[in-house]
Order: structure tokens, then sequence, then C-alpha cells
């Protein structure tokens, strides 16, 4: 009863589209992961692990009033300043690690806005120094707004939820009305390039793979999908709204792990580090000094940095747990291999390292132009 059969499961691989190497998925990796559990599931975790109740208590920001366990329906509890919770006192964190494998990036810069230029504008001097380096490597860059209306009819539960007062004061933080307020701020202003290639989303979602296109396809899936990327590095705003939301959705339905860059996001609340530790178990977390240094320290390296996929129909590679790359058409180009590559492909990756240098040379050369001119051009993208 509590499983499913076999016919149920094929049926789910041919329709979800966060199924791992599933023809439906939108992030790129397959790491075979019954493999990995076959091989490895007897060791000893290294990202969940008990600490001791002090480390506890300073990982958690809760006092421990009572640390003698008592079971409470079978579950061994301690008492704490917040409630019960189990015993013994656990530590989690993401089982994975930015270097842990060759990964191909993409880059979202969040509702970085004019409009939310007095709560977040604190972050531009973090966001720009990791936006450089990928648009210096030609990796992707993404990014969103936010173009609500009030009574504009669309999704009224989220209306209620932040409530119809306090515009005047400006404390109502989903309508707000500066003056070219829906641009995004001029220090991170997409280039004319990324324009082009539709890379700046206007969205009424917090979820921003929740916003569709005119035939039902969501943007940043399709955008996702077609430069096969696997990680999804997030940037801006709201920490406890758009990006908790967009990085759930991420891991839980589009196959993407999910690094938050700890430093260049933000939010008017407290919630910050509340939220940063509530899902450290989920999402990877770097600094942006971090990861810039990892990005330039691995420049050009395809066992750690990936370039963006070609167009269907290149040769391309995916990950293969054996000794050796697996080949095949159509599907994003993954190695995970310790950077060893098989003798029998290394003519066509040398191919493939060639054309890649000069595709990044000149789109390195177009985005070093400057921002789009005319801003107005935004309202009409």
């Amino acid at each position: 009863m509590g499983d499913f059969s076999p016919s149920e499961r094929d049926a789910i691989r041919a329709v979800d589209p966060g199924i791992e190497g599933g023809p439906q998925a939108v992030g790129a990796a397959n790491l075979h992961y019954a493999e990995l559990i076959r091989q490895h599931g007897d060791q000893a975790s290294d990202n969940i692990f008990p600490v001791s109740n002090a480390e506890w208590e300073q990982r958690s920001g809760t006092r421990i009033i009572n640390a003698t366990p008592l079971n409470v329906s079978g579950t061994m509890v301690v008492r704490t300043d917040h409630g019960l919770v189990p015993s013994p006192l656990m530590y989690g964190q993401v089982g994975w690690t930015v270097g842990d494998r060759p990964r191909r990036m993409a880059l979202m810069v969040i509702e970085m806005i004019e409009d939310y230029k007095p709560y977040l504008g604190y972050l531009v001097p973090k966001i720009k120094p990791v936006l450089n380096e990928f648009r210096k490597q030609g990796l992707p860059v993404f990014f969103t707004n936010w173009a609500r209306r009030p009574g504009d009819g669309l999704y009224g539960a989220l209306d209620r939820a932040n409530g119809y007062k306090g515009v005047s004061s400006g404390t109502n933080f989903q309508y707000t009305y500066k003056d070219g307020g829906l641009l995004p701020m001029n220090e991170l202003m997409p280039t004319s390039e990324e324009l082009r290639l539709g890379h700046f989303i206007k969205s009424i979602h917090l979820d921003k793979f929740a916003d569709l296109d005119e035939h039902g396809n969501s943007k940043l899936s399709e955008l996702v999908r077609s430069y096969g990327v696997d990680t999804l590095v997030l940037t801006g705003g709201w920490t406890d709204a758009c990006i908790i939301a967009t990085a759930m959705d991420a891991m839980d339905t589009k196959n993407l792990d999910v690094l938050l860059v700890s430093d260049a996001v933000g939010t008017a609340t407290p919630n910050q580090q509340g939220i940063l530790r509530t899902f450290s178990l989920m999402f990877g977390e770097q600094t942006s000094q971090e990861l810039v240094q990892h990005l330039r320290k691995h420049e050009g390296d395809m066992s750690y940095l990936l370039p963006p996929a070609k167009p269907s129909g290149q040769l391309l590679a995916r990950y293969s747990m054996g000794s050796g790359v697996e080949i095949t058409s159509n599907t994003p180009w993954h190695i995970l291999s310790g950077g060893a590559l098989l003798a029998a492909v290394a003519s066509a990756l040398v191919g493939l390292a060639c054309g890649v240098a000069v595709a990044r040379r000149s789109q390195s050369e177009r985005m070093e132009g400057s921002p789009c001119e005319d801003q107005s051009a935004f309202l009409h993208v």
C-alpha cells in the first residue's frame, strides 16, 4: 500500500521534471544515486552528525532547558526553550560541496531592482564581483524583477499575506512606486546581449520557476535546460520569500543543486540568519569572496567548471560513475572522473575546448560593453 508499483514508478519517470536523468529533467546532473548508495551507504555520514549540547545551542540559537532525554511516543527528546527536540542532538549541512564534481553553473540576480534599493542596495558590493566573474568566464546570468501591481488579479493569497496598508510609509514591501522602480539597479544592469537572450525575466511569483511564457512553459526552466545547468547560484532578495521559494523548487522539482551566496542574499526582516540555518541541510552556502576565488582558481579546468551547453545536436557527454565518460547526443557535458578523460574522446574534448575558448572570447567582448543605455527598453522586454 505504501510503495509505488513498478508501473507507477515508470509513469512518474516519464512525466516528472525533477527525475534525475529523466527525459523531462530541468537540471542536467545525473549521478546514478542508487549506485552511490550501494557503494557508500555503510560509511559514516560526514554531513549529518551529533554535536555537543553547547555546540548545538550555538548553531541553533536555541537554549536547552533539560538535557535528560525522555520518551514521547517513541521519540527520545530533550526540552528546549523552543519546544521538544529529538535526542541525540544533531547538526546537518548539505551533503555536497561546490568542488566535489564538475559543475555547470548559472547565476541568478533576484529582485535587485530600484524599488528595493532602500532594503537590498547594500548587497550590490557583494553581488557585483560574482556577476563580473560569471560574465568574464562566459557563464550564464539570469535576472528577475518584481512586476506585481495591486488589483492585477494575480495570486490574491500573496496579496492577502502581505497586506494592503503601508504603501505611503514604504513598509509595504510588495507594492512600492519608485520612479523606474521595476528596473534593475544601475550597478547590476543586464547587458544588451543578456537582454537579447531572454535572461531578464519579468516576474509575478516568489518562485522564479513559476513565471510562464505565452506557451505555458516556465521561462527559467527553459533557460536552465538550454544551458545544461546543474547548479543554480542565488543572489539578491528576499531571503525569506523569493530566494527560498526559488531554491526549494530548484532542488525539489528541477534536479538542481542550489548554492546560496550567504553575504549576497538579504531581506528587510530579522529572518536572514534563521533562514540560512534552517535550510543548511538542503542548500550549499559560500560567501561571495569564496565563490569568486573558486571560480578564478578553476577557470578553464573542466574537472571543476563546465562551459554552457551547446545547442541540441552537438556532441555532448554526461556523468558516468565508472572510469570513463558516457558519450551521448543532446545531453549536457558532464564529467565525473576527477578530471581524468578517456583517450577515446580526447580529440573530441580538444575540439570542444577550442570552440569554447573562441565562444568565451566572443561573449566576453560583447559583455564588456556598457549596459543598455535606454533603460525604458526593460519595460518592453
